[in-house]
């Protein structure tokens, strides 16, 4: 069987897949109450086809967790926000039929009840101040891959019981490797923090390439869904309409 331990918003797949069998590591200690992380998440991506041709992306994301809360946000370059302050962008309004574009990208909230362990995955759309359910159905449409324990941890903790660790934890972190076929995944797991601190992955013969690395960031003055009392409900299926 075989498991994708990463969440990723969208563009960029940065997943490992991991075959069960003989545990060769011992599985971090987690909590749903873990830590409180206010983090910058960067992905880079270079990719060489069969046409030759090399592919680079990047991008980031701000992740703010909190026991029983995700919120991951695009965090986007300053020349598409000063543009987009001005009006210099082709994004959708709000008309039916196209408003579910206004979804892609949109600031994701992940919340997960203690008792059931349901998950309640919503997006912002702040320009029309709504606060959108996601069923199951449309998860990829928001970014969501639909692993709690992903998005929670940056990384399925699980999933590290099936990698190797690789020498003893230093400086807090615990590297884990994991070789499959042709591919290698290194994973940096913050012991107190409870989280990955960088995630990457390669090919034997270079020609693909992913990285994800996260750096702090200030605690928020007030949490991002703090913002979203007032807004009008809604469901994704309304943006279909």
């Amino acid at each position: 069987m075989r498991r994708p331990f990463s969440l990723l918003r969208s563009g960029i797949v940065l997943v490992a897949l991991v075959t069960t069998g003989a545990a060769t590591a011992a599985a971090p200690v987690v909590s749903d109450a873990a830590p409180e992380l206010n983090l910058r998440v960067s992905y880079t991506s270079r990719v060489i086809g069969h046409d030759g041709v090399q592919r680079d992306n990047a991008y980031a994301d701000l992740m703010y967790r909190r026991a029983g809360r995700v919120w991951i946000e695009r965090d986007l370059p300053r020349a598409l926000r000063e543009a987009e302050s001005h009006g210099h962008h082709d994004a959708p309004g709000p008309q039916a039929g196209h408003a579910h574009e206004a979804a892609e990208g949109a600031p994701l909230y992940l919340r997960r009840e203690a008792g059931s362990g349901k998950v309640l995955v919503q997006i912002a759309l702040r320009e029309q101040k709504r606060v959108i359910d996601v069923d199951l159905a449309h998860y990829g449409n928001v970014g969501y891959g639909g692993s709690w324990a992903a998005a929670y941890w940056l990384v399925d903790p699980a999933a590290l019981s099936r990698m190797e660790t690789v020498g003893a934890p230093r400086e807090g972190v615990q590297r884990y490797r994991l070789k499959q076929g042709q591919r290698s995944t290194l994973v940096d797991w913050d012991i107190a923090g409870q989280y990955a601190r960088r995630i990457e992955q390669s090919d034997a013969h270079g020609l693909s390439h992913q990285l994800m690395t996260v750096s702090t960031l200030p605690a928020p003055r007030q949490v991002p869904w703090a913002t979203l009392e007032g807004y009008a409900s809604g469901d994704y299926s309304d943006l279909l309409d």
